[in-house]
């Protein structure tokens, strides 16, 4: 029963003790720190676990700068410039704030359409949309491969791809947007050049072989005639008989040769009349140059016919 007294007691003074440690560690900080920083003040907490936060957001400033994650590190940096912090902590995450300036890059966009200033174009940087600022100030972006993608109403939107590295600061991007109108005249597919001609109807061809067929049918009883003729003047002429001159089938031949000429010159005269009033036609035109083994060839080729 005594030792336990005694090991209640002992306990009792270790704790106490502990409390008066922990007293003076506040009240010697509280002295030494400095106080004001550009942060605002945590909530309120013990002391130990307000050191405790400034070390954690002194470590993550540290690994953040080397992941190259520098707008997170300025953001940590808030973390461990409380008034509660050490002041070792303090100064180094004072010298770290203008390091990390001085190495996160910024771009300013210059946006225009046919020379003519774009303003209040809506920017996604890598899927997210950014405020750009109003007043002309830089937008801070952490190094490496970036996807940008520039918007306004009445415009073509323009994406492009950009490499940052440490320390470019005030780069700026020349985005010239196309409007609408004349990306929609660019994507319609050019007019086709059209040729005119007349074709000739296959019926024309007809009335030239009928045309032919008369004319070749017409010398041919034509000559047939005059051979019959000639034996009829060199055997009875001139007293040949109405028979004789029957059986000769010089009238025959003679009128079958005229049955041709009129064939032949009907034919013929369609054929002319079917050629002039022919229809006017349009085709496409397609020009084609073609690489060869010995040179390159061109050619053209007429569509739609």
């Amino acid at each position: 029963m005594m030792a336990d007294e005694k090991r209640a007691a002992g306990g009792g003074d270790r704790r106490g003790a502990l409390r008066c440690a922990r007293a003076l560690v506040a009240l010697a900080a509280s002295a030494l720190w400095p106080s004001g920083a550009w942060a605002e003040d945590p909530p309120p907490a013990s002391d130990a676990a307000k050191v405790a936060q400034c070390i954690s957001a002194h470590t993550s400033v540290q690994e953040l700068r080397k992941k190259h994650l520098l707008l997170q590190a300025r953001e940590a940096l808030k973390g461990c410039l409380q008034t509660q912090c050490p002041a070792p902590v303090q100064s180094e995450c004072y010298a770290w704030t203008e390091e990390i300036d001085k190495e996160t890059p910024s771009v300013i966009f210059n946006v225009t359409s046919k020379t003519v200033q774009v303003v209040d174009m809506r920017v996604i940087v890598d899927g997210a949309p950014v405020e750009l600022s109003t007043t002309g100030s830089p937008l801070r972006l952490d190094p490496g491969h970036h996807t940008y993608r520039v918007m306004h109403a009445g415009y073509q939107p323009a994406t492009r791809e950009i490499v940052l590295f440490a320390g470019q600061r005030f780069l700026q991007l020349n985005v010239e947007l196309e409007p609408l109108a004349d990306a929609k005249a660019k994507r319609a597919p050019p007019s086709p050049v059209m040729e005119t001609y007349r074709p000739v109807p296959a019926v024309t061809y007809v009335f030239l072989a009928v045309g032919l067929a008369g004319a070749a049918s017409f010398a041919g009883w034509g000559l047939a005639g005059l051979s019959a003729q000639h034996d009829l003047e060199s055997s009875c002429s001139p007293r040949c008989t109405d028979s004789r001159i029957s059986s000769s089938g010089v009238r025959t031949r003679y009128l079958a040769a005229d049955i041709s000429m009129g064939i032949g010159g009907a034919g013929v005269v369609a054929f002319g009349l079917s050629l002039l009033l022919r229809p006017v036609k349009e085709r496409p035109v397609t020009v084609s140059v073609v690489p060869g083994p010995t040179g390159v060839w061109g050619g053209v080729v007429f569509r739609g016919m």
